[in-house]
């Protein structure tokens, strides 16, 4: 497979051979992860090489097949991914624990805030559609609250939970139920180019809005609820807690805006790019600090520095790939949940994020030109949404609660995934952008051609 550069011309691929390299060398023993104990040597050696086969048919599937059905049939979908993972979740269990596959997800989920944070740069955000960034704190705030504030009510009046512990997956939940996507919207422009001029834009970047705020918002949320080492010589607070994470990102984006140097090579880059994230989500999680507000921060002063747009470039080229990765990894940490509560916290989360967002963009609209049904077409749940969820098995305690809280949110993402783009679709066939029969065959594929 061949990826297009920046300015189009074609280059060699790394996507692939990057996350396979990644994992193997994320999986392995190293001295950070493996003092505590865990799998040996030979097993985590095994876990690798299983992975490795599993994810290497997994790419090899989604070129072939999966790319070309989402084209014709308008979905994206992760679920086959998540199903692998789910399968593959006893030989896990079999070769090593749980614990070997930390360093992967700390990985994945740095990655993600990351790319999103090298997306910041201040002449992007000057760009920015009118409105975007009024209908993603709208949505933001009225879709995080609704679900946070009834899923605490839930969990603390029907289940046995520590009332402390019940707030923070909430809110956590919350967060991910804001996030937006861009999946539809980038799956609709490359299908329909002619939508460029229409309020396509302005759903994809309020969606970058939302994702931002989100992973914001958990790196707060892990400072409110941050512990107090016993014996600490200096007490400190929330407050405290918040500067230290934005006061590492800054620190660290400026310490490697300089290890990167003049060099702009691709494996340069990419090395670089593994070294970022590896330390800062590795500092982080040092001091119980969320690697995801960290790397955003630190993605944020990069993207304004020199050496943003190569890194940047290197993340895109190993998105498919990371994604693919970390939707297995979600369906090797899945555990089963009781099939009633399971059901009822899965089909009260989405459907109170289908009223959060439906809301949040109607109170948007008004008196602006938008449409007031606009939250439509923004039901998209991705990248950002997963890396909570997995940030959630990083962080908090084990319960069942977190159990109930991860099957919601994966839920979720997998099955609005399949829902959004034809959602999306519907919205701008009744908007007049879009034609009911408008001719969904991949191109290359007309009549007479």
């Amino acid at each position: 497979m061949r990826w297009s550069g920046p300015t189009g011309t074609p280059c060699a691929s790394i996507g692939p051979i990057a996350a396979f390299l990644l994992i193997s060398l994320l999986l392995l023993p190293g001295p950070v992860w493996a003092a505590g104990g865990g799998a040996s040597s030979s097993g985590n050696t095994s876990l690798v090489l299983v992975l490795l086969g599993v994810l290497a048919a997994a790419y090899l599937l989604t070129h072939f097949v999966v790319e070309r059905l989402q084209q014709r049939f308008l979905f994206v979908t992760g679920i086959e991914y998540v199903i692998v993972g789910v399968l593959l979740s006893p030989v896990v269990a079999e070769l090593g624990s749980g614990a070997s596959l930390a360093p992967a997800v700390a990985f994945g989920v740095g990655w993600v805030a990351l790319l999103r944070g090298t997306e910041q740069s201040v002449a992007l955000l000057q760009d920015s559609p009118r409105f975007s960034l009024r209908v993603a704190a709208l949505d933001f705030v009225l879709t995080g609250s609704l679900i946070t504030v009834c899923a605490w009510a839930a969990f603390t009046r029907w289940l046995e939970v520590d009332t402390a512990q019940a707030l923070q997956v909430a809110a956590m939940m919350g967060c991910a139920g804001a996030a937006g996507s861009t999946s539809a919207t980038s799956l609709l422009s490359a299908r329909f180019p002619q939508l460029a001029g229409g309020f396509l834009p302005t759903l994809a970047r309020s969606a970058r809005y939302t994702e931002l705020i989100a992973i914001g918002g958990v790196g707060v949320i892990l400072a409110v609820f941050h512990d107090q080492p016993l014996n600490a010589p200096v007490v400190l607070g929330p407050s405290d807690w918040v500067l230290l994470t934005l006061g590492l990102g800054v620190a660290l984006g400026w310490l490697f805006s300089t290890f990167v140097g003049e060099d702009r090579s691709d494996h340069t880059v990419f090395l670089a790019m593994v070294g970022i994230i590896s330390l800062a989500t590795g500092a982080a999680l040092f001091v119980d600090l969320s690697g995801m507000a960290v790397n955003l921060v630190l993605g944020i002063v990069l993207a304004n520095t020199a050496s943003g747009a190569g890194l940047h470039t290197t993340l895109i080229r190993t998105r498919k790939p990371m994604v693919l990765t970390m939707l297995v990894l979600a369906g090797v940490l899945w555990r089963p949940v009781p099939w009633v509560e399971g059901l009822v916290v899965v089909g009260g989360y989405m459907g109170l994020r289908v009223a959060g967002k439906l809301v949040g963009s109607w109170l948007a609209s008004a008196g602006t030109p938008l449409r007031g049904d606009l939250g439509r077409g923004g039901l998209a749940q991705g990248d950002v949404a997963l890396a909570i969820a997995l940030s959630m098995r990083l962080v908090v305690d084990d319960s069942p609660l977190v159990d109930l809280a991860f099957t919601a949110i994966v839920s979720s993402v997998v099955i609005f995934e399949l829902m959004a783009s034809r959602l999306l679709k519907g919205l701008l066939v009744d908007a007049g952008e879009l034609r009911q029969d408008q001719d969904l065959r991949p191109r290359g594929m007309e009549a007479g051609t």
